[in-house]
């Protein structure tokens, strides 16, 4: 059974959030994905990652958006602000929403802007996408339209920058640079995986760990194997197996990997529960999670110490299987 979709976007969101909050990864990334021609103009040497609000609350549930300061040379080699605009699509479809979206935060910093007494901002807009499905949104906001060439002059027009996960072959040797930063390559790599259950892809990125002594940052290499189970179809044994594989002692992350359940768990209780109804809230929180970690496999015996439940209770939720 797969998590809820409102659940997984939050995984997916607070995820690429820890990713590209970092400058270093942020100017990999763009090194990277950026046209030779747009990139000799940006200073990437120094950026700047500020989150921003959504222009709209009705986007909130679909996208996740981050915006990279920098500058840029003008004609007369001035150097000028620029936003870089990163939309990212949670979806395992594109939509055209997501040029709507964009053009709302554009329209929304001029505003403030000319408001200020200012020059519009340059704005780049860069998607991210890792869904599941071919991206079919058009790539200027006119193309969305089905008229003539001829027309299009007339209609308001914008470019974007797509990355998009289903064609990146991450094997690549055009890669080679961008490895150099496991951190980004793992997340890209795991970020492509998240919606076609590749465990060959995952097994790799465990090597490639390994190669490169990646494995002795316990507190990353657990964020990432969280990442993992929480968006991919596999049991608590199998992830074991494919971590041990990989040359990652399994039976050090696992144990530490549940206890993060158990902490998880516990901080949904919170106080904002109130005090008539707090039994009635755990109880079903502890259902919950229960089912959960069924799903992922884990022992009676752990989930009784981490839920409260008894053996019997755990019993009734795991399905039976029929012979």
């Amino acid at each position: 059974m797969k998590k809820p979709t409102t659940d997984i976007q939050q995984v997916h969101d607070m995820f690429f959030h820890k990713v590209f909050d970092s400058a270093e990864n942020a100017r990999d990334f763009l090194e990277k994905v950026l046209p030779a021609n747009l990139k000799k103009q940006l200073n990437l040497s120094h950026i700047e990652i500020a989150d921003t609000k959504y222009v709209s609350n009705e986007f909130q549930k679909r996208f996740s958006d981050i915006v990279v300061k920098t500058t840029l040379k003008t004609k007369k080699e001035q150097e000028i602000p620029v936003d870089i605009y990163f939309l990212v699509e949670h979806k395992s479809e594109g939509r055209t929403e997501v040029l709507i979206q964009v053009l709302r935060y554009m329209v929304f910093e001029w505003e403030k802007d000319y408001n200020a007494g200012e020059d519009p901002r340059l704005i780049i807009p860069v998607v991210f996408y890792h869904g599941a499905k071919k991206w079919k949104v058009p790539q200027a906001f006119a193309d969305q339209f089905d008229v003539d060439d001829e027309i299009k002059p007339y209609l308001l027009n914008y470019s974007y920058i797509l990355f998009d996960t289903n064609p990146w072959d991450f094997r690549a040797e055009s890669n080679k640079e961008l490895k150099n930063n496991v951190f980004l390559f793992t997340a890209l790599v795991l970020l492509k995986a998240a919606y076609t259950n590749d465990m060959e892809a995952i097994l790799e990125i465990f090597r490639f760990w390994h190669e490169r002594g990646f494995t002795e940052n316990k507190d990353i290499v657990l964020f990432f194997i969280r990442y993992i189970s929480q968006t991919q179809e596999i049991k608590q044994a199998q992830l074991k197996e494919i971590l041990e594989k990989g040359k990652i002692d399994g039976g050090d992350i696992m144990p530490t990997l549940a206890q993060q359940f158990k902490e998880e768990f516990m901080e949904t209780l919170g106080p904002q529960l109130k005090e008539e109804g707090i039994k009635i809230g755990v109880a079903n929180k502890a259902v919950e999670t229960a089912k959960k970690m069924i799903h992922k496999g884990f022992d009676i015996d752990t989930i009784m110490e981490l839920t409260g439940l008894g053996k019997e209770e755990i019993k009734k939720l795991t399905p039976q299987t029929s012979h």
